[in-house]
């Protein structure tokens, strides 16, 4: 939740909500049947996608040196777009900062604000396998007017719903989170604990993710195995098994593997790195780039190996405006703020008091406990070379055709 302080009101931005919801039903190895919808990106709407993803990035960098050891998730994609919403109000220094922040310099306003609608326009239908749902709101003190620039821009390109609440009752907090709920079906219930009297705004950003594997993991193969952390210590987690013959995208060298594992029709997919030998996540992590991913990507070759995978779920939850005054936009977050565009006739100082992000991911497969207990005892010896991830790693979900991150995080500890 992003909050904007005036010197005489307050305005609040929930910023960053995402579900991520990998589920696998059947141990069934389907070849894609239905061509995804593609188009070419348009030159601006590519600027967007490298800007966005060299912000997830940094951000994930600068979240990862506060917390090295944790388990981590954000959707970079969430973050920047309940931002921009915030920056078509914003002016001056406060503007400046915040579009080099979101990597937006080379870019016209017009042109952000166009490629964020043609963006999550593309996300929304291009597998019909899976689904990719956005969805954006405006939550204002009924008192306050917003200026029509601010609105029409967010309504046109982000699709915003705006409604005028009063943040002295309950109902307006329980309206917000309902909306929250609503958007990433139930996973996310809630973004904003409170709300208080010099409240002004919320900006809120949903994302839902739902993708079944192309290649679906066997639940009757799900058993406990060991999981080895960075600190040397092993837990005994549940490990789904792909088995041979299924295809996936496969590089390694002395340092890091990558593992990518596609999703529907293959037009999205996660993306695994993971550290070898001694390596480890901080070494593996100074690496981690938009141009070395593609390089890795790039010399990936596909391969059938049998694949022993952790399920894991993640709940997590991060106020950013630390973060985001490492990355370069402290002014939108003190006395010197400028936000003059958001309101009408208005002379009140608004200032963002707090991001708040939230991430959900789930990736399993139906029964996978029942699945466990009954293959307790299968003779890991007897099976042919397989690609074990056993120890902490990164992930993303991508699609592919724009390369755009929709989501970034490390499991350290399943």
């Amino acid at each position: 939740m992003s909050s904007f302080f005036p010197k005489t009101a307050l305005l609040s931005v929930a910023a960053g909500t995402l579900l991520l919801a990998a589920c696998q039903k059947q141990a069934v190895v389907p070849e894609p049947s239905n061509e995804p919808k593609l188009r070419p990106l348009t030159g601006a709407e590519n600027k967007t996608v490298a800007s966005s993803n060299e912000f997830a990035f940094r951000s994930f960098g600068a979240l990862r040196t506060g917390t090295p050891a944790a388990n981590l998730c954000m959707s970079p994609l969430s973050v920047s777009a309940a931002l921009t919403m915030a920056y078509n109000g914003a002016d001056g220094t406060t503007k400046a900062a915040m579009k080099q922040t979101l990597g937006f310099s080379p870019q016209t306003d017009a042109e952000i604000n166009e490629s964020f609608q043609g963006l999550f326009g593309l996300l929304t239908g291009i597998d019909s396998k899976v689904t990719f749902a956005a969805a954006n709101s405006i939550w204002h003190g009924q008192q306050f007017q917003l200026a029509p620039a601010f609105t029409q821009k967010n309504q046109t390109y982000f699709g915003a719903t705006v409604q005028g609440v009063n943040f002295t009752q309950p109902s307006a907090k329980d309206a917000i989170n309902g909306w929250v709920s609503a958007k990433t079906q139930g996973k996310i219930p809630s973004i904003v604990d409170e709300t208080k009297a010099d409240d002004v705004m919320y900006l809120v950003n949903a994302i839902y993710f739902k993708g079944a594997w192309t290649y679906r993991f066997d639940p009757a193969l799900t058993r406990p195995e060991p999981f080895t952390r960075e600190n040397g210590s092993t837990a005994n987690v549940n490990f789904m098994t792909l088995e041979p013959g299924a295809k996936y995208l496969r590089y390694q060298d002395a340092q890091q593997e990558i593992i990518d594992l596609p999703y529907g029709n293959r037009q999205f997919s996660m993306t695994l790195v993971v550290p070898r030998g001694s390596s480890t996540l901080a070494s593996v992590g100074s690496r981690l780039t938009n141009s070395q991913l593609a390089t890795w990507l790039q010399a990936a070759d596909t391969t059938t190996l049998a694949l022993h995978l952790p399920k894991f779920k993640l709940e997590y939850e991060k106020e950013m405006v630390d973060i985001l005054t490492q990355l370069g936009m402290g002014v939108a977050f003190g006395g010197q703020a400028n936000f003059s565009q958001m309101l009408a006739n208005s002379a009140s100082n608004l200032a963002i008091s707090s991001v708040k992000h939230k991430t959900y991911i789930d990736v399993n497969e139906e029964g996978t406990e029942a699945a466990a207990v009954t293959s307790v005892g299968v003779v890991t010896t007897s099976l042919p070379p397989s690609v074990r991830v056993d120890r902490p790693f990164y992930f993303l979900i991508r699609e592919k055709s724009s390369n755009a991150i929709l989501f970034i995080g490390q499991l350290t500890n399943p």
